[in-house]
């Protein structure tokens, strides 16, 4: 079985390799067949060049897409999953933040739980098990309002809509029009869950702590707090 992980990426030089470094130390003492495949958005600080070091560096288990900008991190996880499945013939797709939020220690757990029938694991801060560090009281609440409003509006029964570490077979994603997903953004992560109900797909929740990056800047902007309840509203419409 093979694994691929999905590393979406802009301006994440402090923390890639740190990143890439421990997912191969998970895969080598779990016994697991993985690659990563890192898609850089042309990243000022250099992260793209620094992940081409670290593909010559790791030779065949480190894949490396370049784009010309800033094109969202929904369209940066959909190329990176076109190339598991249609160069790597990967059969478990991850997705994973690349500021070190996600624990690549958890990977394992999501591979059992993937063997035992569920069809995309997502690793949820609220289940039991689960948590966050270092989050203030005012980003807690809004995280877990968020949560609730969109797994109410859209009736999908996950506590964690919202959570970017993700484990999907390839079944699945062989089988959603991954092109008619119209979030470009993080709310591409409500609209793929969305699809994902839609075609009767088994669902999973994995316990993990989500630790708030250290290094560099977060990327969620009120632009993109918008563009989310745009789309739960857009998705509870649809035909």
């Amino acid at each position: 079985m093979l694994v691929s992980v999905v590393i979406p990426t802009y301006n994440e030089k402090e923390n890639i390799s740190v990143l890439v470094n421990s997912l191969i130390q998970i895969f080598n003492s779990n016994n697991i067949n993985g690659n990563i495949v890192i898609v850089d958005d042309n990243s000022p600080d250099g992260t793209g060049e620094l992940a081409d070091e670290l593909a010559t560096n790791y030779k065949s288990q480190i894949h490396v897409i370049h784009r010309s900008g800033k094109l969202g991190i929904g369209t940066a996880h959909i190329a990176g999953f076109k190339y598991s499945l249609d160069n790597l013939n990967a059969d478990l797709i991850f997705s994973m933040d690349s500021d070190l939020s996600h624990n690549p220690e958890y990977l394992p757990e999501f591979v059992k739980l993937s063997n035992q029938g569920y069809e995309i694991v997502v690793g949820s801060r609220y289940v039991k098990g689960g948590g966050v560090k270092n989050w203030g009281l005012h980003r807690r609440i809004m995280s877990k309002g968020a949560n609730m409003l969109a797994s109410t509006i859209l009736g999908i029964k996950v506590k964690d809509m919202t959570t970017g570490y993700r484990c999907y077979s390839k079944n699945v994603l062989q089988k959603l029009d991954l092109d008619a997903i119209k979030s470009d953004g993080y709310s591409f992560l409500e609209e793929i869950l969305y699809y994902c109900k839609k075609g009767g797909f088994s669902i999973g929740e994995n316990p993990i702590v989500f630790v708030d990056r250290t290094h560099g800047s977060s990327k969620l902007s009120k632009n993109e707090m918008v563009k989310f309840f745009m789309t739960i509203i857009r998705l509870r419409f649809k035909n």
